[in-house]
């Protein structure tokens, strides 16, 4: 059987290799000829990209553009992770829109999510108010019902128009979002220059047809898209008029930390300036919700943490650069540079060293990209606007600064030349010129670059800052060359304007960087290992500034908007008594006005410069009276926690008050010394700049009673309505009651009064206008950072005192008093004086009459 068996098989061989070699091999070329037909049949990416000539880019995405076309190519690993969308400004017609290397609007946080054949753009974090939500709790059902609660909102859909070759990657076409009018990512800046610092709204109107994409560029953690972008608007001078405009801006997508390596949140605190990013805390821990403020911070890490906790100094894990225009001007440089590096003092204090780099625009790299969000770089803006700003942009989720900018506008340099002049010429004579030695140049821009960098790495104004420091002790050689003329860089406390002619040895500067500044680094960046959340470290960090409470040089006054109350956080100031430092500074104005002419004459032979630094002078005695007004009705404001040693509120005390207003009516009152003939005959016909400042101040005076009612309502010692009112009538009027000639600037001084009077009391409907002198002073003199953007627990904004409004009746009792006055002497003093009387009855009778 086995034998046969053998021989079947045999014989089955010989018949199979008999046969022809298709027998078999037939349908196996079929297969084969299917397979070929299979692999030469081109894909849906390939058609896609086929079609016309791309231009390739591989990095966290792959980017295919043409002139008018755009696709992503998103991996499905990125699919729900989060992102930032930034604009830059990469080249611009006119930088009046917006600036050469500004960000004109805050980033998008987006994330991209599949939904069936389409890809949705989820914005995560909204810019317009909404406040994220989170919970402390342990609760998952809560944490659903917030997460239920607020979900990303959608805000464009793309179709999915192909998968890549192996399938790990969607191809979405996002021309639109590059190619079209979307406020949200607009190249326009709300706040420049054309829209006169966000008082007028642009409305440009975009020209589709001659817009295009102009260049790509990707990197691992980030794409670049430079759109060239075309409008018209509507001239300022003619509305009919549409001027053409091109922006080329780049937009930078880059990619968020994943929760894994996500920076620890700092929670702040009131009494310490950092800019914020704010959470509602919904939780079972209380009754109620909260808001909770994270501290704006760069993520500095010790490199190597044993070495750290054993003392010594260690590098970060990743240091904060920063690259420096290479079209900045060649004098400028060397201070820019050394700007940037002052803040590493204050880093090496809590045990780090080079944590802050300068460098200059790598000419080798050919990864970087001043515009690529990846890089905070310090940026030249030629324009006519003596300014600077720090901004910077932060991972929303924590607080983590990821990218920071400094701006500084060419005229930034007159600025410092006009201060250094007003402020310290009479001390100074090496600052008497049209053009600032090198040395004292680079003083002052430090100081510029300095205060801008402290604004990026996350640091608010302090403007209460200077107000420690003891008038007088500002004309010590020792204390100044110590401390400066204030703790802090981020106070505007510009030169020692209290300096006198023949004080020596004086620093005349703000100090590199102050002992608040030292402080404020400690409170937002020394690591705390033993903490292991953001609650432990919390309670650390309150004990470091439970330490300073009581220390003014360590005090933080918050930026006043629209409204000024605390008088020790002024902007433009310095000392803690603004009638002492404004006699000083007064009495040195009067000497640099008396010697300007025979310091310039050979130097500014058309009288150019002294046109210029006269205004200035002018803004500087505004600055000098501005300050003592802030004292009546003033009262002084402190973040106050139980156990601090200051109160959240306190009255400025009454012969304060009363001091000032002295100080104010005198000043006014013998201000023909502004009027100075033989400065003002060589520069522009106009009326005197005395007239201008009086009349300002005059209908300021009137309307101050509301605020020293407010102190009074707080405080019942304190200066009340009623006396300051007899006082300024007592003051105002005094040359009147002792029978005395009265000057032009009495008689201004008495009517303007008198005209505020009358207006408040108008009996339907009477509104006061603000006067001038009520804004924000010096307004070209302030840096742009945190103009708009919210501190982390709010600017000073007005108060209103509605209920406590007692000043109607005490105008009446005070215009009762004027005509009394006036009546009694009427006849009294010379042609002029008992004219400008008779017109004085002569308003109140009319406003009496139409009162009837």
């Amino acid at each position: 059987m086995t034998k046969g068996f053998i021989i079947f098989i045999s014989s089955l061989f010989l018949l199979v290799t008999a046969l022809p070699d298709d027998s078999f091999g037939g349908n196996r070329k079929r297969k084969n000829k299917d397979k070929t037909e299979e692999a030469t049949r081109e894909s849906k990416y390939d058609k896609l990209f086929k079609q016309e000539k791309f231009v390739t880019r591989k990095g966290v995405f792959t980017l295919h553009k043409t002139d008018k076309k755009l696709y992503f190519e998103i991996p499905l690993t990125l699919l729900n992770r989060e992102f930032l969308l930034g604009s830059t400004i990469k080249e611009t017609s006119d930088n009046g829109y917006s600036l050469v290397g500004q960000k004109p609007q805050e980033p998008l946080h987006l994330a991209f999510a599949r939904r069936d054949s389409s890809i949705q753009l989820l914005q995560i974090t909204q810019p317009w108010g909404v406040i994220p939500k989170y919970s402390d709790s342990r609760e998952d059902e809560l944490k659903q019902s917030i997460r239920k609660s607020s979900i990303s909102p959608i805000i464009k859909t793309y179709e999915i128009k192909a998968f890549n070759n192996d399938s790990t990657a969607v191809v979405i076409d996002m021309t639109d979002l590059f190619l079209s009018d979307d406020e949200r990512v607009s190249p326009f800046d709300p706040y420049g220059i054309k829209a006169e610092y966000g008082r007028v709204k642009l409305s440009p109107e975009y020209q589709q047809e001659l817009s295009f994409i102009d260049d790509i560029k990707a990197f691992e953690d980030n794409v670049s898209i430079i759109s060239s972008l075309n409008y018209t608007i509507a001239s300022q001078e003619n509305k009919e008029v549409k001027l053409p405009v091109t922006i080329k801006v780049n937009r930078s997508i880059i990619l968020l930390p994943d929760e894994e390596h996500m920076m620890r949140s700092r929670i702040s605190d009131p009494r310490i300036g950092f800019f914020t990013t704010v959470k509602q805390n919904i939780s079972v821990k209380r009754d109620g919700s909260k808001y909770v403020y994270f501290m704006n911070r760069w993520n500095v890490q010790p490199k190597d943490m044993e070495a750290y906790k054993r003392g010594e100094l260690v590098e970060p894990v990743k240091p904060i650069v920063f690259y420096i225009d290479n079209t900045f001007p060649a004098e400028w440089k060397k201070a820019i540079h050394a700007g940037v590096l002052e803040w590493n003092a204050a880093f090496e204090k809590i045990g780090f060293k080079n944590v802050m780099q300068a460098k200059d625009f790598p000419m080798d790299d050919p990864e970087f990209d001043p515009d690529n969000l990846k890089y905070s770089c310090i940026r030249y803006a030629p324009i006519d606007v003596a300014n600077g700003m720090g901004p910077s942009w932060t991972d929303p989720r924590t607080g983590e600064i990821i990218n920071a900018s400094v701006y500084i506008y060419h005229d930034v340099i007159k600025l410092v030349n006009d201060m250094r002049f007003v402020q310290t010429a009479q001390v100074n004579e090496r600052v008497r010129t049209k053009k600032l030695p090198q040395d004292i140049l680079d003083e002052s821009l430090n100081y510029v670059i300095a205060h801008e960098v402290g604004h990026c790495l996350g640091l608010m104004h302090n403007m209460g800052a200077s107000s420690s420091y003891p008038v007088d002790s500002l004309r010590s050689a020792s204390f100044t060359q110590k401390y400066g003329t204030t703790p802090s860089i981020m106070d505007y406390a510009r030169n020692n304007y209290i300096a006198q002619p023949g004080d020596k040895g004086l620093r005349l500067t703000p100090p590199n960087i102050g002992v608040y500044d030292f402080y404020a680094i400690k409170i937002g960046y020394q690591p705390i290992p033993e903490a292991k959340t953001a609650e432990e470290e919390n309670a650390i960090v309150r004990g470091w500034i439970a330490e300073k409470a009581g220390d003014p040089m360590f005090r933080y006054g918050k930026q006043q908007l629209q409204a000024v109350y605390d008088p020790s956080a002024l902007m433009e100031d310095l000392g803690d008594d603004a009638v002492k430092a404004g006699e000083y500074g007064i009495k040195n104005l009067k000497y640099i006005l008396e010697h300007v002419n025979e310091w310039m004459d050979k130097e500014d032979p058309n009288f150019d410069y002294r046109i210029n630094i006269y205004g200035e002078i002018v803004n500087q005695c505004f600055g000098y009276l501005y300050n003592a007004l802030m004292n009546i009705g003033g009262f002084y404001l402190n973040e106050h926690e139980v156990n601090d040693p200051r109160p959240s509120f306190a009255v400025v005390p009454k012969e304060k008050q009363k001091q000032s207003l002295r100080f104010l009516i005198k000043n006014l009152q013998q201000l023909e010394w502004l009027d100075n003939p033989q400065v003002t005959e060589n520069l522009r016909v106009s009326s005197p700049r005395s007239e201008r400042l009086v009349k300002n101040f005059a209908a300021a005076l009137l309307v101050n009673t509301k605020k020293i009612s407010l102190g009074e309502y707080r405080d019942p010692n304190s200066y009340s309505s009623q006396e300051y009112l007899n006082d300024l009538h007592a003051l105002v009027w005094e040359p009147t009651i002792k029978g005395k000639n009265l000057s032009a600037i009495d008689m201004l001084l008495q009517k303007t009064i008198l005209s505020s009077l009358l207006n408040s009391l108008l009996p339907v409907n009477w509104t006061v206008k603000r006067p001038p002198i009520a804004e924000k002073p010096m307004l070209r003199r302030t840096c742009s950072c945190g103009e708009h953007m919210a501190s982390g627990f709010e600017f000073q904004y007005p108060v209103y005192n509605i209920a406590h409004d007692n000043t109607k009746y005490l105008y009446f009792s005070l215009l009762d008093r004027i005509e009394k006055t006036v009546k009694s002497k009427r006849a009294t003093g010379n042609f002029n004086t008992r004219a400008h009387h008779a017109y004085l009855l002569e308003m109140i009778e009319d406003f009496r009459n139409r009162k009837e």
